[in-house]
């Protein structure tokens, strides 16, 4: 019965329950219309406050966001439903009094939900945030930031970035100017420039200096030497240069970026190479860049577009525009007010960055405002925003400190700001040094921020036009002047202005008298280029004084007007010669004393009265020995004390009158004293009882061999050279606690661990930690408690330490050297691994590991058991990047187990030979970052990798040389394929390596190997390399046993592939008889090398061929060979090689620039049109009778070539063999070069079309040993006359002379050749072979002739081509060739090199060689009439074995601009000069008079001029040797000058001494007479 009730009651439940619901529709209906259409004017009043909101986004350029474009249209769909709805009811209404049942129900039920879906919409509106802001504005386009934070590559900048790296990759641009306007962003540029040229390994090393308008050249020098890691050892700028110069010319792949260059500038002098290194340029001035510095490209940088300079303002301030719509607009007038310059640009917008937008309308309103009337044009208009910048500083102090910055040199030191800051009272309520360094590090924070100082590695600097700008507002608003050459003042502050001025900096030449009045003056700054003298009374009426600063001052005693200065509080005396300062004690006020640099022998006992002082500053003041007792310790508020480079004698603290030197025991009395650095030679005159503890800074160096320079900046520096006498005591008091860097060397007697086990807690702070030489030390850290060492330590290194066993004895928490980023080892002989797998779990942060000559190294991590580290897991250097192993010629293995080494009499020996079957880096290693790996002389490496799988995905470079007993370096193609970034390869040296991929067993054939980012490969010394990887191609070319082991092609196309390689070099390769081997189907092949921009082959003894398997002479079938990138290409002593591919082809080089040729012995044909070896093939089938050139080519195959170099190719009988040949190489060819070529007839093989257009782009033409050649030009039109020509003619005129019979002549100019040198061709006759030429040569500059009888120069006139002369014609060189600055003749028989007749001389002429000339007797004849302009600018005359020459030059020619004079083995001169020359030796510094048997004088007094004293004023070298008859120098009077340093006379018996004529030289280190 209950089951039937239950059954009933589901019966009523689900029949009346849907009918409740109908009905319910129904019943309600009118109440849900209503609410719909509430709802209904909810939703489109939203939706239009929506599109309004959306409309002025679009106006303002945003983007709408994606959810709001989606919410409007469900938003039109919920009204289209609204509206289909509301027409229904009402048609229904319309047609029947009321709707029946059905149709309310179904109206009412989708009316409902409707309701519930716009309230859906409503809430979504009402809570999500994206309809405050309903667009947003798209990214920017073409803005990228790149590594270098302050460079935004946008197109501007990419076109200039892109002209000048094309100009960099570029070997004939060995100077680079980039000019433009002050601001432009030129600094900025050149810092992009360096990455990218590292960056993409263009250059070896990049350097960079600031060169400003008063080059500083140590301090460019220190520059350049600071990045290339090079320590002087010289301190003369000079002794500087040379040492730079050898370390530039060391190594030619240097790019040295000088910045802010304002006038010329002598790169020598700094010690940068005339040649050989890349050098680019920044300026104001492009004509300092053309004129000046011989810049060979020049590119301005412009200022930004105004859409770039926008995206500026934007990328910097545009967090103000989110809230700020409005801010967008004034932003984009303010991009134009500034006029697209980058720092007014920077400047403004960091001064706006989150600022309200009545600060933005204001900035705005402020730059409309015209600019101040003394500045004018663009500097008018950029004026504004860097004052805007200047009056938001936030206080008078950071105003005052940027406009101290405008008074000071252009490179500003910490120091420097800090002593002229503190004695100005810049900041009020300051009372020590250490207070003015807290509010200092405040401000210039602030001024950083604020772009209106750059900081730099050792300082800061202020943008030139910034310091422009400051230097106008200092002047206008605190009446303080600079002045400078290029800046500030051009002439000096009138009465009036002296008297109101407060500041006065003077970066030039004093005037030889200069008063001044200066009531005001606090702040006095003069810096000399070079020793001044100061006028006594010049510091009358400066009571007010604060600050004095005297650079570079001649100061014999100081000024009594000096010692006056009651209000003096700083006081700099730098790099001045000081004799008597004992007067300084009357400065009583004084609190900063710098004496930096000056030569000062001895320290005042005056300077102990100056209670008052807290800095006193005597670094590098490398002649001061003496300071007298008690000085020091007088000084009792002394806080900072600099020494560092100043060798005092100190002696050992004892009774005042024992003692004639200061102890050190004196630094005891300091009380406030905080900063320290001092160099102590001698440990033993350290008090024991001296307190490090209480110094905030020191840097103290300990023994006599340290060098103070120091690359890594830190507070607080500890040297120790240790010795016997140093115990462990003395090392445990050392300030340890601190210390941040530390170099130690030497012994440590009785010191087992560098952190003793009394304190454990020390070197907790250190970064920095060198030891090198610790004889004694066998355990860095040796303890018997498990502590944390080293926490902090960044840098560790350890070199030449024999003794060292382990680093770390006994257990170490992980956390032990947790920040170290760099280790390097080197000569730890001892020392059996680095660091055990404990230790490394925890060097997460360790860059760069470099190993090197430790002898008994086997492994570089041992793996312990207690350590947990199975078979599979892996010990990750997660962030290491560089990684060096080299010379360890233990190594077995970089992991391997502390159980596997046994020590047998020094050898490592692992257990069951385990280890030496292991790969050096295998499975149970990772490396993600690394990106250099080097592996040099490690001889019992046999496998670098193992078979699994490497973890090396980022590795860029790696470099495999010496390892003795590697056979290959990939295992496996999968390890090689797995390199994915690998852009350089390089292998050398490896003598049993036999192939570069391991080809295994099982592996695919059809397997091709792709090394898609390699760019450069280099394979050199590998004696026994067969292949790169053993494919089909190479086993199928293999087609015996015999000619398998002997290796052969080196790439198949089919089996590896580079398809961004770049550069291959290839050296020393004995087995290699083809590079590619390309089979039937050559021009496919060429795919794997179309990036390729290098080719160079050396010493490849078999290789027969570049590309093999080709068809044979006997082939026709025409095949291209195409290399589409190609730009140098060099072939060196390749013995056997013919050709460049077997076969008809054409090779193909539209990128060409630059080829080499050089010991191809068995090339005969350098170049040949395909068409004419075609039908010489037809003609003569046999391969025997066909000689095939190494080119085979049409006439665009060297469409771009600029250089030929062609040497040492005994066989070589023709270059050019056809017009075809000549036609491809000479349309742009600017650089011939050809030597050692005994069989070559002609260099080139043309027409006279030809020849006329490869002359008018030659620059440079020379030709050597070739003593088969008769003409440049072989002609091949049928000339074969032996008709007369010129070499080098004048450009009209002279036609007649040289006519043929038939009164024509040929003119063929060589507009641009500016060098020609013709050497050991004694054959040579024509130029262009049997045609009358008349040659142009108006920019040669330099010319040498070399063993060349049949060429004359400057022949007076012509003989004419009578049939009597024929087989004694010569080529002749005749004048003007106006830019001739260089000549040279060396062999010849010549009578004379400028005749008499000479019309036209060499007016620029610098230098004249003339060697072995036995017939020569004059250079111009002494009873010619006419003028002889030709020496008046010449520099440097070398004469030697000219025999018969009578004399040098006649007396009336004058000299005076001669700076070298070099005679040797003319045995026909009795004396030198006439005294009418000699006299005109004005520039005369160097003479060498040698083996001139019979010259009696030097200078021979003429008549009426025995009293008329001479007197050589800079010369500064005189020797004279083997000059038997020589009695005087001068018989009559005669001096030298204050230059002279050097005087040789050597076997001259009969010469008096020179004593008579030696005057004034202080210089002269000695006359040395032997």
């Amino acid at each position: 019965m209950e089951i039937v009730i239950q059954i009933a009651g589901k019966i009523v439940e689900y029949t009346f329950a849907p009918v409740g619901q109908w009905l319910c529709h129904s019943f309600h209906y009118n109440n849900v219309m209503e609410n719909l259409k509430n709802q209904e004017k909810t939703l489109r009043a939203v939706q239009d406050k929506v599109q309004h909101t959306i409309a002025a986004a679009s106006r303002n350029g945003q983007e709408i966001e994606v959810i709001v474009r989606l919410w409007l249209e469900k938003v039109d769909e919920a009204t289209t439903k609204l509206s289909k709805i509301d027409e229904e009811a009402r048609n229904r209404s319309s047609n029947a009094a009321c709707l029946n049942l059905k149709h309310r129900h179904q109206l009412s039920r989708e009316a409902k939900k409707l309701v519930e879906n716009i309230a859906q919409l409503l809430d979504e509106y009402h809570k999500n945030e994206n309809f405050v802001n309903v667009g947003h504005h798209p990214p920017l386009e073409g803005l990228e930031m790149t590594g270098n934070k302050d460079y935004m590559a946008m197109e501007s900048r990419m076109t200039a970035v892109k002209e000048i790296m094309e100009a960099l990759r570029n070997a004939d641009i060995d100077k680079i100017g980039v000019w433009g306007m002050p601001g432009v962003g030129k600094s900025t540029l050149m810092k992009e420039i360096a990455r990218q040229a590292r960056e993409e390994k263009l250059f070896n090393e990049v350097v960079m200096a600031f060169v400003t308008n008063s080059p500083d050249v140590r301090r460019i020098q220190g520059e350049i030497a600071y990045t290339l890691g090079l320590n002087f050892d010289q301190e003369t700028e000079k002794g500087r240069a040379s040492q730079l110069n050898q370390r530039l010319s060391k190594d030619k792949k240097i790019l040295v970026i000088l910045d802010d260059i304002w006038k010329e500038l002598d790169l020598q002098e700094i010690g940068i190479p005339s040649e050989g290194c890349k050098v680019v340029m920044t300026s104001r001035d492009r004509d300092v860049l053309i004129c000046g510095m011989g810049a060979r490209k020049d590119i301005k940088l412009e200022i930004l577009q105004e859409a770039e300079a926008f995206n500026l303002i934007e990328k910097i301030a545009g967090d103000s525009f989110k809230d700020q719509p409005a801010a967008r607009r004034i932003a984009t007038e303010i991009a134009k007010k500034c006029e697209g310059l980058p720092i007014a640009l920077v400047i403004v917008s960091k001064a706006l960055k989150n600022k309200s937008l009545g600060e933005w309308k204001d900035t705005l309103r402020r730059l409309k405002t015209p600019a101040p009337e003394n500045i004018t044009g663009m500097l008018g208009k950029i004026y504004s925003p860097i004052e805007v910048s200047y009056n938001n500083l936030e206080s008078p102090e950071l105003k005052s400190l940027f406009l101290l910055c405008a008074q000071l040199p252009y490179f500003l030191f910490y120091r420097d700001l800090l002593i002229y800051s503190y004695g100005y009272g810049l900041s009020h309520g300051i009372n020590t040094l250490e207070e003015a360094r807290d509010t200092q590090d405040t401000l210039l924070r602030k001024l950083k921020d604020s772009c209106l100082l750059l900081e730099r590695s050792d300082g800061f600097c202020m943008h030139d036009l910034v310091r422009d700008v400051a230097i106008i507002i200092a002047s206008k608003e605190r009446n303080m002047f600079v002045m400078r050459d290029g800046g500030g003042l051009k002439e000096w502050p009138d009465v009036d202005a002296l008297k109101r001025c407060q500041a006065f900096s003077i970066f030039e030449q004093l005037p030889n008298e200069m008063e001044l009045e200066c009531p005001e003056l606090i702040f006095f700054h003069i810096s000399s280029k070079s020793s001044s003298q100061i006028p006594n009374t010049l510091f009358q009426g400066m009571e007010k004084l604060k600050v004095l600063d005297l650079t570079n001052m001649r100061l014999t005693s100081l000024p009594s007007s000096l010692l006056v200065l009651r209000n003096l509080q700083t006081l700099c005396l730098d790099d001045c010669m000081l004799e008597d300062i004992s007067g300084i004690g009357e400065l009583k006020n004084l609190v900063v004393l710098s004496l930096l640099y000056s030569q000062i022998s001895k320290l005042p006992r005056e300077i102990g009265s100056l209670v008052r002082l807290r800095m006193l500053d005597l670094s590098k003041c490398y002649k001061l020995e003496m300071i007298p007792p008690n000085v020091i310790s007088s000084l009792v508020k002394l806080e900072e004390l600099y020494m560092g480079n100043s060798i005092v004698q100190w002696e050992v603290e004892g009774l005042n009158d024992e003692r004639k030197n200061a102890s050190l025991a004196e630094l005891k009395h300091l009380s406030n004293l905080n900063t320290l650095e001092i160099q102590i030679p001698d440990v033993s005159k350290l008090p024991k009882d001296f307190n490090f503890e209480k110094l905030v800074r020191y840097k103290i160096c300990i023994g006599d061999v340290w060098d103070w320079s120091d690359n890594v900046q830190s507070s607080r520096t500890l040297k120790l050279k240790l010795n016997s006498s140093i115990q462990s005591e003395f090392w445990n008091k050392m300030p340890s606690n601190r210390v941040e860097i530390l170099h130690l060397e030497g012994r440590l007697n009785g010191v087992m661990s560098v952190i003793p086990e009394t304190d454990t807690e020390v070197f907790q702070q250190m970064k920095y930690l060198r030891i090198h030489n610790g004889v004694q030390l066998k355990y860095i850290v040796n303890l018997s408690t498990s502590v944390v060492v080293f926490p902090t330590l960044e840098t560790f290194i350890l070199s030449n330490m024999i003794k060292l066993e382990e680093i770390c004895q006994g257990e170490l928490p992980s956390t032990s050297f947790k920040n170290l980023r760099v280790l390097k080892l080197e000569n730890c002989e001892k020392l059996r691994f680095v660091f055990s797998s404990s230790i490394v779990r925890g060097l997460s942060l360790l860059e760069k590991l470099k190993i090197r000559r430790c002898n008994s190294m086997g492994a570089i991590v041992v793996k312990e058991e207690k350590d947990g580290i199975e078979d599979g897991d892996v010990v990750l250097f997660h962030q290491l990047q560089t990684l060096v192993l080299e010379d360890l010629p233990e190594l077995v293995s970089f992991l391997s187990t502390r159980s596997s080494f046994m020590t047998d009499c020094g050898q490592i020996i692992a257990e069951g030979n385990h280890d030496l079957h292991m790969p050096l880096l295998h499975y149970q290693l990772s490396f993600p970052s690394l990106k250099t790996l080097q592996l040099k002389r490690l001889p019992k490496i046999k496998h670098v990798w193992s078979k699994e799988i490497s973890r090396f995905p980022d590795l860029l470079d790696l470099c495999v040389d010496r390892c003795e007993n590697l056979k290959s370096l990939f295992p496996v193609a999968a390890v090689a394929t797995s390199l994915s970034k690998l852009k350089s390869l390089e292998i050398r040296n490896c003598e049993v390596l036999e192939e570069i991929v391991q080809r295994e067993d099982g592996t695919d054939p059809t397997m091709r190997i792709l090394f898609t980012s390699l760019t450069y490969l280099s394979l050199e010394g590998l004696p026994k390399l067969k292949w790169f990887f053993q494919g089909v191609r190479t086993l199928e070319s293999s087609s015996s046993k015999e000619l398998h082991e002997q290796g052969g092609t080196l790439f198949g196309v089919d089996e590896v592939s580079f398809p961004s390689l770049q550069t291959l070099h290839m050296k020393g390769l004995p087995k290699i008889k083809h590079v590619w081997n390309c089979g039937q189907e050559p021009k496919t092949v060429f795919k794997c090398v179309e990036q390729l921009k290098t080719l160079w082959i050396k010493n490849c003894e078999v290789l027969e061929e570049i590309v093999g398997g080709g068809g044979g002479a006997g082939a026709v079938a025409r095949t291209l060979l195409e290399f589409p990138r190609v730009t140098n290409l060099r072939l060196e002593n390749l013995k056997r090689l013919k050709w460049f591919y077997k076969g008809v082809h054409v090779s193909k080089w539209p990128m060409l620039e630059e080829i080499q040729i050089e010991g191809c012995e068995k090339v005969e044909i350098f170049a040949s049109g395909v068409v004419s070896f075609e039908e010489t093939v037809e003609d003569r089938p046999s391969e025997m009778s066909i000689k095939q050139p190494i080119f085979l080519v049409d006439e665009l195959s060297f469409s771009s070539l600029k250089k030929l170099l062609i040497q040492n190719m005994d066989k070589l009988e023709i270059i050019w063999q056809d017009q075809v040949a000549a036609s491809s190489f000479s349309k742009n060819i600017q650089d011939v070069e050809i030597d050692g070529c005994e069989k070559l007839l002609h260099v080139f093989q043309s027409n006279f079309r030809t020849t006329t257009i490869l002359s008018q782009r030659l620059t440079r033409l020379h030709i050597r040993n070739c003593r088969s050649l008769e003409s440049i030009f072989r002609n091949m039109e049928g000339h074969n006359g032996k008709e007369p020509q010129v070499l080098i003619a004048p450009s009209s005129g002279k036609e007649e002379s040289v006519a043929r019979e038939d009164g024509t002549a040929r003119h063929i100019e060589f507009p641009i050749l500016t060098q020609m040198r013709l050497c050991g061709l004694p054959k040579l006759k024509w130029i262009l072979e049997g045609v009358d030429t008349i040659l142009e040569c108006p920019s040669l500059e330099k010319l040498e002739l070399f063993q060349c009888e049949q060429v004359l120069i400057w022949a007076s006139k012509f003989g004419s081509s009578s049939s009597s002369q024929q087989n004694q014609l010569q080529t002749c060189i005749q004048l003007p060739l106006p830019n001739l600055l260089e000549l040279q003749v060396w062999i010849s028989w010549r009578e004379e090199i400028f005749p008499y007749e000479l019309v036209d001389p060499v007016p620029r002429l610098r230098q004249l060689h003339l060697r072995s000339l036995p017939m020569l007797t004059h250079l111009w004849k002494e009873d010619s009439t006419q003028p002889c302009p030709l020496f008046h600018n010449l520099e440097f005359l070398h004469l030697s074995r000219c025999r018969k020459l009578k004399n040098i030059v006649p007396s009336s020619v004058f000299l005076q601009n001669l700076t070298e004079l070099h005679i040797s083995y003319c045995d026909g001169l009795i004396n030198l000069l006439t005294s009418t020359t000699a006299k005109t030796l004005v520039q005369l510094k160097k003479m060498t008079v040698m083996e001139c048997k019979r010259i009696t004088e030097i200078v021979a007094m003429e008549d009426g001029e025995e009293h008329v004293a001479i007197t050589f004023n800079k010369l500064a070298h005189l020797e004279l040797v083997d000059l038997p008859n020589l009695t005087h120098f001068c018989s009559g009077p005669y001096s030298f000058g204050e230059s002279l340093k050097n005087v040789i006379v050597t076997r001259c018996p009969e010469m008096k001494p020179l004593c008579r004529g030696v005057s004034s030289t202080p210089e002269l280190k000695g006359v040395y007479h032997t």
